[in-house]
């Protein structure tokens, strides 16, 4: 049987050369959770997607009537209003939304809208048991009821109308505040599917966000929020992380409806750095770019391997003792994958969360208003509270203008220059795709599957009835 009767693979199933990440996981020092475990990867096709869907006003448009207002959002952490009348003022597009602490174990959110006329009662965060509207001064109480109507005489019509201030769903998820403007829409605990159980044993609900950095970035939000989808750009874009970072041998699983995850290994070279098992670099040679690139072990000494341990065993097992020496909590029996690897879940549309052990990024872009070729991205990263009780301080968020360099934002360590070099491509992803001829994009069956993910889903509120 010649070459060109073989059968062909199922649509992306080929993999790079290289370790696979499942022997990986097989050799991983402890048990593996279910979600690190199982391959979730799903064909979804090969079409092509058009480019109006990046750079056309009438899809932007569309979703702001038929997504935006439907989807559940992260909104705020809850400890950015850890006391009563703490408030956080969220807003995308024509949205503004107040979310503020009710009580000790309450918490609303209302439209950020006087019901006189119109003025937004807060345009900043901060604290108060009123919201008074600075053009005439309606005042409403923090749990919504009406507090004050001056020159009441005059608003005789008033007092058969329901004056409490219109909420907004909200619901609670490891520690996030989420909202949704369909009252219609499925739970949040739906929405997330499957990632309760997931989440649940890294417990972010049980950290607190020490970093919160935010920038305009000149692209789209889908530009922008795809190029944290995928691991496949890092061989060409981030070359300084090849020698430890696995890129393209990356696993992509499709989780639920609104969900799916990247898997990104650490303590592997990039196979597009050796052709064979000959040429791989040593394992000392992974360590030391590992320690010294990575930003994750600050050391003096130069680390040397135990003779016959595994670069990822070693390097977990270091990470499990300097947690535990840091606040407190037992890692010992966390497995070496969720102690290093960048576990990177997404949920629909705009909302990142990484799991795992390491202090936990998050990402999460917003339209820049209603400009389609402009976005908000925001970086978060959270740390685990110590054992002990000690208050870890809550970070504010902290704006760049448009000419600093995220590598300027001290705070990211040594993601900074990494979102500086994806930067670069952004902006001229954003024009190349006005000058295409194609008006086209196309995508990789596997390593960009969770970007054709996030393109089904969309449409699913666009289009379907």
């Amino acid at each position: 049987m010649g070459a060109s009767d073989l059968p062909s693979p199922k649509p992306g199933t080929a993999r790079c050369h290289g370790t696979p990440y499942s022997d990986m996981i097989a050799a991983d020092s402890k048990d593996v959770p279910d979600i690190l475990a199982t391959d979730r990867y799903r064909y979804l096709g090969d079409e092509d997607l058009s480019v109006d869907r990046y750079v056309g006003k009438e899809h932007f448009k569309l979703e702001a009537e038929r997504m935006w207002p439907k989807v559940w959002q992260m909104a705020c952490r809850l400890e950015e209003i850890p006391y009563t009348g703490d408030y956080v003022v969220y807003e995308i597009l024509d949205f503004s939304v107040i979310v503020v602490r009710t009580g000790e174990h309450q918490i609303k959110a209302y439209h950020n809208s006087c019901l006189h006329r119109g003025r937004q009662l807060v345009t900043e965060n901060g604290n108060s048991r009123a919201f008074t509207c600075p053009y005439h001064g309606f005042s409403w109480n923090i749990d919504g009821t009406s507090r004050y109507i001056p020159c009441e005489w005059d608003f005789p019509h008033l007092k058969d109308r329901d004056m409490q201030l219109p909420e907004v769903r909200l619901d609670i998820w490891q520690g996030f505040v989420f909202i949704n403007f369909d009252d219609d829409a499925i739970s949040l605990s739906e929405y997330l599917s499957p990632l309760d159980k997931e989440f649940a044993r890294w417990d972010l609900g049980g950290c607190t966000k020490i970093v919160h950095v935010a920038k305009i970035v000149r692209a789209n939000w889908k530009v922008v929020s795809e190029a944290f989808m995928e691991s496949f750009h890092a061989m060409q874009t981030h070359p300084q992380i090849a020698p430890f970072t696995a890129d393209t041998n990356a696993r992509y699983d499709i989780l639920g409806d609104h969900t799916n995850a990247n898997i990104a290994p650490m303590g592997e070279p990039s196979p597009f750095i050796y052709k064979s098992v000959n040429e791989k670099p040593s394992d000392q040679d992974i360590l030391d770019t590992l320690t010294s690139l990575s930003g994750r072990v600050t050391s003096e000494d130069k680390l040397m391997l135990p003779a016959g341990q595994s670069v990822r065993a070693f390097m977990a097992e270091s990470s499990r003792q300097s947690f535990r020496e840091e606040d407190g909590h037992d890692y010992s029996e966390r497995c070496d994958a969720e102690m290093l690897d960048a576990l990177v879940f997404n949920v629909f549309p705009n909302f990142s969360p990484w799991g795992g052990f390491p202090p936990n990024v998050v990402y999460r872009w917003r339209p820049n208003g209603w400009d389609v070729d402009s976005t908000v991205m925001e970086v978060m990263m959270l740390k685990r509270n110590p054992i002990n009780g000690e208050e870890l301080p809550v970070a504010d968020i902290r704006w760049l203008d448009e000419d600093q360099d995220w590598a300027s934002a001290e705070e990211v360590g040594a993601l900074g220059p990494i979102f500086d070099q994806d930067m670069a491509n952004l902006c001229h992803v954003q024009k190349g795709m006005k000058a295409s001829y194609r008006k086209k994009v196309s995508l990789a069956n596997y390593q960009e599957v969770r970007v054709r993910h996030f393109h089904q889903i969309m449409d699913r509120y666009l289009f379907d009835n």
